[in-house]
Order: C-alpha cells, then structure tokens, then sequence
C-alpha cells in the first residue's frame, strides 16, 4: 500500500510566508549593518571582550596565572581585530563598507600628491568631455528612434535608373500607384512632394514652405492630429474641395493656440483651403521645415504611360508583417524583371527611412567617434604611465601591506578603486565641459545636419559619461595595478622603493608610449588627408564668379507663372536700373540654390552605339543676361538674346539652345556642337552656344552636363553688384513689391555663403578631426615627456656614477634622447600598420587624394617624431646638469 508523502509537504503559503521572513531579516540585518555600523561594532568589541574574558577565566582554573592565562586567550582567539575582520567580511553590505574604507583612503592618498591627482582628472576630462560630446551628436542623428509608429518597419523607395546616370531618383505618381500594390510585401504606402505655396489675404503675402501628401501618410507613420483631423481618401481625391493641415509651429505663429482654427480658410496661391486639423511638432523631426500640409490629390492624366518617368514624388512604404528588407527588394526585383527584358536596366532601391533621414551623415560622423574613442584611450594611456611610475614610488607602502597579510587581490582592489575614483571626479569634469562642447557643437554644425535640434546632454548620454568614466578607469588602471602587486614583496623592503629597478614595470612603460605615439599618427593622418581634400575641393573651378553675387528666390502666384514674360521683364529691368547693380537675370535656379531638374533628349542625325547611355542632362531655363550675371565664360558660339525668349517654350524651327562644355564633349567629342540640333519626339531646337561647365550642390561631384532653355518663368533672380550686397536685399523686396504685393521673396543669400554652405559638412568633419588630432599630438607630447622624464630620475644614481667615472654630457644627452627616438619610431612604425585599417573608412570621403598619399604619411611621421624630439630633449638635458655627488647620494 502506497504512501502519500504530499500531504506531509508545507502548503505554498507557508513556504511564501518562510521566504518573506528571511527576505525582512536580511533587509533589517543590511539597514543595521549601513545606519547602524557604530553600534553594532560596540556590540562586537563586547562580544570579543566577553570571549577572551570566558577564555581567560577556563585557563585560570586550569592553574595559569591570570596574566599568562589573558596572554593565551589572546592567542587562541588569533587576534581581536583580524576576528573583528573576519565578522565584519561575512555580514550584510561587508562589501559596502570595504568600498567605502577604500574609497577615504583613496581620497586621502589623492590629496597626499595633488599634482598627480590634477594632471590625471585635467587628461581624463578632456577624453571623457569630448568623447561625450561626439556622442551626444552620434545619439541625437543617428541613434535616436524617430518619433513614429516602428520605424524600422518604414522604408523609403527610389527609381535606380543608371542607364541615365541617375543612381537613386523619385518616383513618379504611376510608379506609386504600382508600387502600392504589392500588398505582399507592404502594408500602407504614401507619395509626397515639397513644394512652396504663397498666403495672401492676411496682409503681405507669405511664402510658406508646403508637403503634398497622399491620405495614407499619417496612417502609415502612426501620426495623429492634435487638433481636428488628418487627411480622408476622399480630401486626397482629384477635384474635391480644397483643404490644408497646419503644422504645430504655424498654429502656434498665426492662431496662437486658438483651437477655433478649424473650420477657418486660407487663401493659397489664389485657391481657397479649409483647415481642417494640426499636426504635432514631433513631426518636425521628419519634416522640419514644413508648415502646412495639402493633399496631394493626383490627377488621373498624371498616370497615363506617357508620364512614367516624370519622377518627383518620395515614396514611403511599411513593410508588411514578417517581411524584412531584402525580401522586400527581392519582391520588387522580380517585379520589375520585364522592364528589363530590353536591357533597360530600371531597378527600385528601398533602404530603412532612418538611413534615408541621415544620408551622407553617417559616416564623417562614425569617423569623428572612433576618432574622439582613441583620445580617450591616449589619455588613458597617460594616466596609465602616471600611475605606473606612482604606483613604483609607493613600492615600499605595498610591500608593507602585503607582509602584514594583505592579499594580492585586497591591494589589486584598493590600486583600482583610487583608478575609479579618479575616472570618476574626471567624468564629472568631463560632463561640464562636455557641455560647452555641446554648445560649440551646434554653433559649428552644418544647418543641414538631421536632427541638430535633438542634439543635448540627456539620460541616455549621462548613463553614456558614467560607463565611460567605468571603462576608463578599468583601462588605465589594471595594468598599473597588477604590475605593481607582481614584484618581490622583499626587494622593496631589502633596497628601497626608489631603488628597485622593475624592467617589466619599465617595459610595460614604454610600450604605453608607444601605442599613444602610434593612435597619434593614425589620428594625424585621418586629419591631414581630410584637409587636404577640403583644401582641394577649395580649389575646384566654379565655372562662375560668385563674388558680388545675390540670389533670391520668388514664390510666383498662378496668375503670374501663367504667363510670366512681362512680370520677369519688367522685375529684371527694375532691378537692373538699381544703382550699383551691374547685371541682373532670372532663372529656374541658380548654382546651389536648388535641385533643378534633368531631361533625356535626342540629337538629331546622331547614331548611338549599343553601350552608349542615352543623352540625358539638367535643365535650366533663363532670361538674357543670365550667364553675364555670373560670368559664366562663353566658349563658342553666342550667348541669349530677347529675340531667343518664347512665352511658351514649344520646340520650333527658331527654337535654339545652349548647352555647357561638359555635354559638348560628352556627346560631339572634338566636333563643334554649333549648329547641331538637340530635342525630343521629333522636334528640334538649335544649339547656338557653348558655355563653361558651371559647378552646383557638391563641388566633389562631377558635373553631368547642362542644357540651357530661353524662357521666363523662373523663380530665382541672381544680379551681381559692384560692392556690398546687404543692401540689395530690401532694395530686390521694395521691387518685387512694386510689382505684385502677392510675390513674396525669401531665402536671400549672397553667392559665396551658398558656396560655404555647400562645404559645411566636410568642413566640420575636418575641423573636429582636426582638433581631436591635436589634442593626441599634445598628450603624445606630455606621455613621452612623462616617461622619459621618469625613467631619468629612476636611473639618477646611474647618472651619477657614470657621470663620476668620466662620461661626457653630450654622450648622456644622446642616450636619453635615442631612448625617446627608439620610442617615437616604433610607435611611427606601428601607427604606419595601423593606418591601413582606417584606409577603406577614409576614402568615402576623400576628394582629389588618395587614402595613401605619400606626403601626408611623411608629414604625420615628421611631425611626431619632432614632437617626441622636443619631448625627449627637456628632461635629456637636465641629466646633463645633474651635480655627480648629489646623483651618486639620490636614493
């Protein structure tokens, strides 16, 4: 018969009930053990006390006399303090109050040397401060989550289309439309377009920047409105009545939080839009110059086949649940297989919307952190040295601790919480003046940088600081630590702290300087390449003189860019009349003011080979006097004049054109283009001139070759003036205003801050890489000034001796100085190795140089080693004044 040994079994709750009483004990024995630490340590000195007191009477009555007897208890116990010791070690919080002990003997030690302690928390906050602040931008552009619905299941999709040379373009309103039904690979989808609207009816017309979106936007993000509602399919439908979204911002500007807003109209470029909602400020992190939202309601002609290509809708997608990335490419490749079937070679491209957002960014900025992380390891490589050679001083101290019963372990502990202690009080330094990095940061920031606005120290960056500040002292301090509890605990003891002479101790020196020297150079080249490739980029041909030169843009109401001949002639001739205005022009845009647009054309009696891509080129329409404005140089042939302009630009038997020296030699080699004829469909405009290849948007990018148009419309005016253009900025206003009070003028810049503003990425990438360099070239210079000057006091009695037996000073100053040069060029040699792992990130984002350029490999090595010279040369030459006897007596 079985027995039933459940029943016998405590019940849950008692064995919960069991679990709470053990869990109160020790959270009381802890409170005790931290609050209480004085008392409970009197009642522990009782109890010892009362211990050998027990001891001492047992041993009386067994015949010793009581002071033999107190004398054996003692020894039996085997020491009150080391008991004492050993009672505290296995009670709650021990650990804590260990941690606590070390740190006061740390703080006290630290006082005990405060040049060590200053120098040490000055090098750990200028690594700790600048690596915090690299990555407060690194967080804020890249690491951040955008402010919608699962990001990371949102892609962005581009036409590749190289046989026009055009690696990532839009997509056009037919393409989304189909593009949207893959309901296999997405879930929602949206087009939308930046354009501009004008505001009239509310005093001087306003400009404000617009999005055209489809309904499935704000779905698809997972925004909502704050106020009222977003987009239906039926606002988003051709031919329904007008309606508008407001940004928060403008909300806030124009309505100043009324929540009345909804229902009320505004007049944009002549049409009437009900607002019908307000969308929240986070947004601004997708779009952050966008004020106002319209449906994009596309046409049903936009998506005949005759229009496939007219690309200039962004399309977002989120991909379905359970798809990733490369099935969704994959969907779309075998998709898009029939468009291929005549070597076409027409591909989508979908990459993740955060990679969209940073572009470029991503990587000058994963060089500027990698750059900011091997300061910080130079600097702690200095704080290392210093610690070495403290930690060598305090010889005799160890040694002392170790014969008294200290373990290896117990002193490893203590050397590392000093190590803490410093990283830490640096990282409370290097906090504040990361801070002021912040602010300098975004002072120097291009405008363009995504997210510039996010860029803070927050939580993520302070838990950030602290790790770092934890690495740190793990980085500069165990090696020290162990390497100074690894000697004879005698040899201290038996010669003197000052004596003993640790080759490892002094191996592991040198090769600390050596790595930092080698960091150096590695970080000294990156530099110097990227300036020399900005210095390049500087001196890239324009192609124009933007010197004296103004642009400002027009927001051109419909009444006008219906038929803007007389509007353009009567702004260019008011403006040309300003006195001091030399000339004055306008055109669809101008270099670096905007993303113009491109065309694939035909050339009449031309045969193109089988490999040859089909001619394509930009597009730029201007009035007379445009290329005189800029002095764009005229290579043949002649430049517009009013005869050329057509109120319509139709292709006729007059129609002529100019195309730039890039196309010429592109598609007529050696011939002369004059007179050849370029069109579409069968029509065909004359060319009548060549002009110089004009630059435009990123100088290291080859331009691709301009066609340019005689025709009004355009929205850009540029003039060029004799002198100082601030004036002309109010003057260009008062004209335009004269004009048309509904023509609002904005984004007034003069030609060279354009140009600026096109190189502020690299410059800011070669500024901070730049200055990171310097701050390892000066703590190079301080680590082989360090060493050097150590190794030289801990060989002074050498000194002496030699110096007493006959040595000469130039043969000790050459001594010295081969140790430091022995140093510098292993650590060349080795920074020349190292540099080959940072070739392939470099050369992105070189221009007109090589990631291998000689010269700047020869001058990073120069440089070091001049720097290491001077290092060396300042404590080589106090040997040569050391007094003999004074060295021979030094201990």
């Amino acid at each position: 018969m079985g027995t039933n040994l459940g029943r016998h079994r405590p019940g849950a709750g008692s064995v919960l009930k069991e679990n709470m009483m053990r869990l109160v004990s020790r959270l009381n024995s802890l409170w005790r053990n931290l609050f209480r630490k004085q008392r409970i340590d009197r009642e522990l000195d009782e109890e010892v006390r009362s211990y050998v007191e027990l001891l001492t009477e047992e041993k009386i009555k067994a015949g010793m006399t009581a002071q033999e007897a107190h004398r054996q208890a003692r020894i039996e116990l085997g020491g009150a303090e080391q008991v004492k010791e050993e009672m505290r070690g296995v009670r709650a919080a021990a650990w804590f109050d260990s941690l606590l002990r070390d740190v006061r003997y740390a703080q006290r030690t630290l006082r005990k040397n405060p040049t060590f302690a200053v120098i040490a928390i000055l090098t750990l906050a200028l690594g700790i401060g600048a690596t915090t602040a690299i990555f407060s931008v690194v967080d804020a552009v890249l690491l951040q989550p955008l402010p919608i619905r699962d990001p990371d299941r949102v892609v962005v999709l581009h036409d590749q289309l190289p046989i026009f040379n055009m690696p990532r373009t839009k997509v056009s309103p037919l393409q989304f439309r189909e593009f949207s039904q893959r309901t296999d690979l997405f879930d929602a989808s949206a087009a939308l377009k930046a354009i501009s609207l004008t505001l009239t009816g509310q005093g001087q017309a306003i400009r404000l920047q617009t999005m055209q979106t489809t309904a499935g936007l704000f779905p698809l993000l997972g925004v909502e409105a704050i106020l009222g509602r977003v987009f239906t399919n039926y606002d988003d439908t051709f031919g329904n009545p007008h309606v508008v979204l407001l940004s928060e911002r403008l909300w806030r500007q124009m309505f100043e939080i009324d929540r009345g807003a909804i229902g009320k109209r505004l007049q944009l470029d002549g049409n009437s839009y009900e607002i019908v909602g307000v969308l929240p400020e986070r947004l601004d992190a997708l779009y952050p110059h966008t004020e106002i939202w319209v449906p994009a309601a596309i046409s049903p002609e936009s998506v005949a086949e005759k229009y496939r290509w007219y690309v200039d809708y962004s399309m977002l997608a989120r991909l379905r649940s359970g798809v990733s990335i490369d099935q969704a490419r994959l969907g779309m490749r075998a998709a898009l297989a029939s468009f291929n079937e005549n070597d076409f070679n027409f591909g989508v491209e979908i990459r993740p919307i955060l990679e969209e957002e940073v572009g470029d960014v991503r990587g000058p900025l994963y060089i500027l952190m990698g750059a900011v992380a091997l300061v910080l390891l130079i600097a702690c490589t200095n704080v290392g040295n210093l610690l070495l050679a403290r930690n060598a001083a305090r010889g005799r101290e160890i040694a002392i601790r170790a014969a008294l019963g200290a373990g290896r372990g117990r002193i490893v502990t203590q050397l590392l919480t000093e190590s803490l202690l410093l990283s830490v009080i640096g990282g409370v330094a290097g906090l504040l003046l990361a801070r002021a990095c912040v602010f300098a940061l975004i002072w120097i920031a291009p405008a363009d940088l995504p997210h510039v606005g996010a860029i803070r120290l927050d939580a993520s960056v302070l838990a950030f600081a602290l790790g770092l500040s934890f690495v740190a002292a793990v980085l500069f301090g165990l090696a020290p630590a162990i390497a100074a509890t690894r000697a004879d605990v005698a040899e201290p003891l038996r010669k003197g702290a000052a004596r003993s002479q640790d080759r490892e101790r002094h191996r592991l020196t040198r090769a600390l300087v050596v790595s930092e020297i080698a960091i150096a150079l590695v970080l000294l080249l990156g530099s110097g390449l990227l300036l020399q490739s900005f210095a390049k980029l500087l001196d890239v041909p324009l192609g124009f003189d933007p010197d004296n030169v103004l642009t400002a843009r027009l927001s051109l109401s419909p009444a006008i860019s219906g038929d803007p001949a007389q509007f353009s002639n009567a702004l260019v001739e008011r403006i040309s009349a300003l006195p001091g205005v030399r000339n004055a022009a306008i055109a669809t845009g101008a270099p670096f003011t905007s993303d113009g647009y491109g065309t694939t054309f035909d050339i009449r009696d031309h045969q193109a080979a089988s490999n040859e891509p089909v001619p394509h080129a930009a597009v730029l329409y201007v009035t007379p006097g445009y290329f005189e404005t800029l002095r764009v140089p005229l290579i043949g042939g002649r430049f517009f004049t009013l005869a050329d302009m057509r109120a319509k630009n139709w292709l006729d038997k007059s129609a002529v054109r100019i195309i730039d020296q890039t196309l010429a030699k592109r598609f007529w080699h050696d011939r002369d283009p004059i007179g050849a004829q370029i069109g579409n469909d069968g029509q065909w405009a004359t060319i009548v001139g060549v002009v110089g290849t004009v630059r435009d948007r990123d100088l290291a990018t080859e331009p691709q070759g301009t066609i340019y148009v005689p025709g009004y419309g355009g929205s850009t005016l540029v003039l060029r003036s004799a002198s100082n253009l601030k004036p002309f900025i109010a003057a260009v206003r008062e004209q335009v205003r004269a004009l048309s009070p509904e023509v609002p003028v904005y984004d007034s810049q003069a030609m060279r801050e354009l140009v600026a503003v096109s190189l502020a990425r690299r410059r800011f990438a070669a500024t901070l890489l730049t200055f990171f360099a310097a701050l390892a070239l000066v703590l190079s210079f301080i680590g082989v000034y360090g060493v050097i000057a150590y190794l030289v006091t801990q060989r002074t009695h050498e000194i002496g001796l030699r110096m007493a037996l006959g040595a000469q000073r130039g043969e000790l100053l050459r001594m010295v100085l081969g140790r430091g040069l022995m140093m510098a060029m292993w650590g060349v040699v080795l920074g020349l190795v190292g540099s080959l792992a940072v070739k392939p990130v470099l050369a992105s984002q070189l221009f007109g140089i090589g990631p291998s350029d000689l010269f700047s490999l020869f001058f990073a090595s120069l440089l070091l080693m001049v720097v290491a010279v001077v290092a060396t040369y300042v404590p080589a030459r106090r040997v040569t004044h050391v007094d003999p006897m004074v060295a021979l007596r030094h201990e």
